[in-house]
């Protein structure tokens, strides 16, 4: 796999996007405090994760996972007439959400940040701001609803799949075949059988027959999702994409600029010093902040003033380089919104903006100035060029996602078998029909497979693994350039395609997104597919999974404070 924060296919990005912008707005009418507003933040970069069937990494909150009594065959809820969700797979897709919810929330603690969940405490213990009517919301029930509603859609494009024909390949078995095996000598290690180890890492009803049938889910729904998405990003005509374009150029355009941050430092009270001595204390320091700033905008009379200032504000941060500290290159509007503030993306994206333009803005949020930042145009708004590529990815090991922890054997092996494959192109037609034949057939990137192993849209500031995205990248990269480079991944065997604007991959792939949802929703809302809960099972469910949960939460907080001695 190329893209290297994610991991995941490009299905499972547009998954997690998906539950995202359906949790946003679900909570539209809410009134949500601070705290649960950085809350939030948490639950949509996890809420994928309940579909996400965890196996070596979901043990390691093993402590918080025992389900105590649960009924295997207790149906909680179903998707139309056929489709039963039992207790068991309820509380275990619950228990993921939730555990992966309070490790985000402990690792963003480990920085000094609070995003409104309290790790130490059961999430029926604690708000999370309030719903429609006003009324204050549990943790424990927006998570309940967000299992609800995700597993109702694993469940229907599961369903969908299987009416399409869609059947585990023998890649595919043989990758389930090496979790289990991967699980039971886990298992071994620890004296465990494994359907005892699953039972304790889990809850009764988790065994392997269950976590087979959710790996054989996974895998089905994953190919499924990239094979709609792809035909249906290829399913666009070039002046439907254009007309989108036309619409609104600046949310797909790009500017170079610079920025030099002038931050204002936050006082603390002195010893007898009052509250009204503070303020004016901070005021002052406020003032003088805005004075070098406002002093250093007048300096900044070219881009070479800019970076002569930038260098003198820093000069006594050791190795301090003007050059690239202060650059921003191909930024997008977000990005200038983010590293700015949204008046300045607005200015910088102006129509009459031009290079060597340059402003000060205040940056900051409630009327609270926390810095002063000044934005220098190198230059407008402007379509950025983007690079498209074929790839064949040869993983070290069958689960890409760990192939960092591949040996030298299997290195090797991912080598000889990568330099095989393309001799064997290069002994034939050498076009990109041929190599993207190829790839559909070798390559282990499931998220580009299906299309020929192509990836577009490919920039520097792409979020793909450094090796990949600089060999696509190459100023002297032409049509037809092939080679071979290794990654964290495995070996990728490459074909430049060349180069195009960098808004008709991104248009098609938002696009491909949106109608891939608007589908979903359809299907969510038929008489096929009508979600009928059954409340009072799924309240006994969760009460007596959150009864378990809090004796271990107990015994890990207990074996916590006692580590703190």
């Amino acid at each position: 796999m190329a893209n290297k924060d994610t991991q995941r296919t490009s299905a499972e990005s547009y998954r997690d996007d998906r539950k995202a912008r359906l949790a946003q707005s679900a909570k539209k009418s809410q009134k949500k405090s601070e705290k649960s507003k950085a809350a939030a933040k948490i639950v949509k970069m996890v809420v994928a994760i309940v579909l996400a069937v965890v196996v070596a990494g979901g043990i390691v909150w093993k402590i918080l996972d025992d389900t105590a009594v649960i009924k295997k065959n207790t149906t909680v809820f179903s998707v139309g007439d056929d489709i039963r969700v039992s207790e068991v797979e309820f509380t275990y897709y619950y228990s993921q959400y939730l555990n992966n919810i309070y490790s985000y929330a402990q690792q963003y603690a480990m920085y000094g940040m609070d995003f409104g969940i309290d790790s130490t405490k059961s999430p029926d213990e604690q708000n999370y701001g309030t719903d429609a009517d006003g009324k204050d919301m549990l943790l424990s029930d927006y998570i309940k609803d967000e299992t609800i509603s995700a597993l109702q859609s694993y469940k229907i494009l599961y369903a969908e799949a299987l009416k399409a024909g869609y059947k585990l390949t023998d890649d595919e078995q043989k990758s389930i075949d090496d979790q289990i095996e991967e699980l039971r000598n886990t298992a071994a290690e620890d004296n465990y059988s494994l359907n005892a180890y699953l039972k304790a890492s889990y809850g009764k009803g988790v065994n392997e027959k269950f976590m087979r049938k959710q790996l054989e889910m996974q895998n089905i729904v994953t190919r499924y999702q990239n094979d709609t998405s792809t035909s249906l990003t290829n399913s666009y005509s070039d002046a439907d994409i254009k007309a989108v374009y036309d619409a609104d150029p600046s949310a797909y355009n790009a500017v170079d600029a610079r920025t030099l941050s002038f931050a204002i430092e936050t006082l603390t009270a002195k010893d007898g010093e009052s509250d009204e001595q503070l303020a004016t204390r901070q005021k002052a320091a406020a003032a003088k902040v805005k004075a070098e700033a406002e002093a250093a905008l007048k300096a900044c009379t070219s881009e070479k003033a800019f970076l002569e200032q930038a260098q003198k504000k820093n000069s006594s941060t050791e190795d301090y380089d003007a050059e690239s500290a202060t650059a921003l290159t191909e930024a997008a509007k977000s990005t200038l919104t983010s590293y700015v503030s949204e008046d300045a993306a607005k200015w910088a994206f102006d129509s009459a903006r031009k290079s060597g333009d340059v402003k000060l803005f205040e940056v900051g949020s409630d009327g609270n100035v926390t810095s002063y930042v000044i934005l220098y145009i190198s230059k407008g708004s402007y379509a950025p060029m983007a690079a498209n590529v074929r790839h064949i990815l040869i993983s070290f090991t069958d689960d890409t996602s760990s192939s960092s922890e591949a040996t030298d054997e299997q290195k090797k092996a991912a080598k000889a078998s990568a330099e095989e494959i393309y001799k064997q192109w290069q002994s034939g037609a050498k076009t990109e029909d041929s190599f993207a034949a190829l790839a559909k057939e070798k390559s282990k990137d499931t998220g580009s497979a299906a299309d020929g192993g192509l990836i577009s849209g490919i920039t520097a500031n792409s979020n793909y693994v450094e090796s990949f995205r600089n060999w696509a990248t190459d100023s002297s990269r032409k049509v037809g350039d092939t080679g071979i480079i290794e990654s964290e991944y495995g070996y990728h065997i490459m074909f430049y395609s060349g180069k195009d604007y960098a808004w008709k991959s991104t248009i098609r792939s938002t696009k491909s997104s949106e109608d891939f949802e608007k589908k979903l929703t359809e299907l969510e809302g038929s008489d096929e597919y009508k979600l009928e809960k059954n409340d009072k099972k799924l309240d006994k469910a969760l009460k007596s999974y959150l009864k378990s949960f809090k004796q271990r939460l107990a015994m890990s907080n207990s074996t916590a404070n006692k580590s703190s001695y």
